[in-house]
């Protein structure tokens, strides 16, 4: 029998349906696998968005309280305390995802923990809400901390709304709302405070207060308002040194070193000269940084504190020389160069040569400048700095340069050589200077 041949065209034809049946099967699987994929995604973590409802203002009943109080009210002691090891358990849990590296998981088990937590009164809720924002905020789960900063803003609101307040309540809502970076809600915390605290004569809490807006303010860079409510704290703190030398309010109570429960311990009014020199040199308000300076080296002298003084001096110089008073400037180096190396603090006296000579070699008194170089190398000597005594003998053989006594700089180069060389640094550095001085020299 003839063999059989099938056509051409029906050949093409069988091909083409063949193609089509393979590409429908591989459809229908791909189609299966995005079915499975999407049941098996179904039981992971709900993914919330910032169109999401608040989960912590969520009235769903939970397991482990199914009747709890009614709105505004608490658990009994005794059933805090029955409670309490389960919302230790949710937290031990979170904490476990966190670690396995399942954030969302972990946070909305916290979540959970919260919402159960305003059951044990404002003060332990706030103080769990500041635990899990910073642990959102610390893993850039920048929703979770916008919720739990709509829950701090709601407590406040409510406290806000109450005929007495609580001064414990307020203060934490405060470093809740600094730490969560909310800072109009941290300012609004601190000024009820405050007008709290002036409506009860308290003056210690007033004071307090006002330190804690001023910080606001400076960790937010405005320095502007920073520098007012400094200058009110300074006000208000003289007013308090005044009422005690006069018997007519007791001395503050010294307050513990700042702890995790105590981050704002009440402030001295040494500590608000330091911020308010620190404010306007920031602005560039150099007299007024001046001025708070001074006082400080009058409060450190009186206290017989002489080491607080020197570094002060320094920055009195630098912000002298900042408006061009340069006489002014000069004096000041001069004070903390005298003063540190009669207490041996001889990097102190280091930097105010260092600065002394600079403001001189600008000023074009060069056998000035050199003197302070050549007194520096005599500090770097006895302190064994080597880099140190490098960079003088570096400075020096510039100045000698400039007076073209060649031979000199020579010298000072060709010692500063020795050293890079013992160090292993900046030896190609002073080549070069100790070949172009030959140079002049051999001309």
């Amino acid at each position: 029998m003839a063999e059989q041949r099938i056509p051409l065209r029906w050949s093409r034809w069988i091909s083409l349906c063949l193609v089509i049946l393979l590409t429908w099967a591989n459809s229908a699987v791909f189609a299966q696998e995005s079915n499975s994929t999407d049941e098996s995604t179904a039981t992971e973590e709900p993914v919330l968005d910032e169109f999401s409802p608040n989960p912590l203002n969520s009235n769903e009943p939970d397991e482990l309280l199914p009747n709890p109080p009614p709105q505004g009210q608490f658990l009994s002691p005794t059933q805090q305390e029955q409670l309490a090891p389960a919302l230790e358990q949710l937290n031990a849990e979170a904490a476990a995802l966190l670690a396995a590296g399942n954030p969302t998981a972990a946070l909305n088990l916290w979540m959970r923990e919260l919402r159960l937590r305003r059951y044990f009164g404002i003060l332990p809720e706030i103080t769990a809400l500041r635990r899990v924002g910073n642990i959102a905020l610390n893993n850039n789960q920048q929703l979770y901390a916008k919720f739990i900063t709509e829950r701090l803003q709601q407590i406040l609101q409510q406290v806000q709304s109450e005929s007495e307040f609580n001064q414990e309540i307020l203060q934490n809502l405060g470093l809740a709302f600094q730490e969560l970076a909310a800072k109009d809600s941290a300012l609004e915390s601190y000024q009820t405070l405050l007008n709290w605290a002036r409506q009860q004569d308290k003056i210690f809490v007033e004071e307090q207060a006002i330190s804690q807006i001023a910080e606001v303010y400076l960790n937010w860079l405005d320095y502007p308002k920073a520098a007012q409510s400094y200058e009110e704290l300074l006000t208000l703190q003289q007013q308090i040194s005044a009422l005690q030398q006069q018997g007519k309010l007791p001395e503050r109570v010294t307050p513990p070193p700042a702890t995790e429960e105590n981050t704002n311990p009440l402030p001295s009014e040494i500590q608000t000269l330091e911020q308010l020199a620190f404010v306007y040199e920031q602005m560039g308000e150099y007299l007024q940084a001046i001025a708070a300076q001074e006082r400080l080296v009058g409060y450190y002298s009186e206290q017989q504190n002489l080491p607080r003084i020197p570094q002060l001096k320094l920055s009195i110089g630098e912000n002298y020389e900042q408006l061009q008073q340069y006489q002014q400037a000069a004096q000041n180096y001069q004070e903390a160069y005298q003063l540190s190396t009669t207490i041996q603090q001889y990097v102190i006296a280091s930097d105010a040569l260092e600065k002394l000579g600079k403001l001189y070699h600008s000023q074009d008194q060069n056998d000035a400048a050199l003197e302070l170089y050549q007194a520096q190398l005599l500090i770097y000597q006895q302190s064994y700095n080597w880099i140190g005594m490098m960079s003088s003998y570096d400075k020096i053989g510039d100045i000698y340069l400039e007076k073209k006594a060649y031979p000199q700089a020579l010298s000072a180069f060709q010692q500063g050589l020795k050293l890079a060389n013992q160090l292993k640094y900046k030896e190609d550095y002073f080549t070069r200077k100790i070949e172009s001085v030959s140079q002049k020299i051999s001309r």
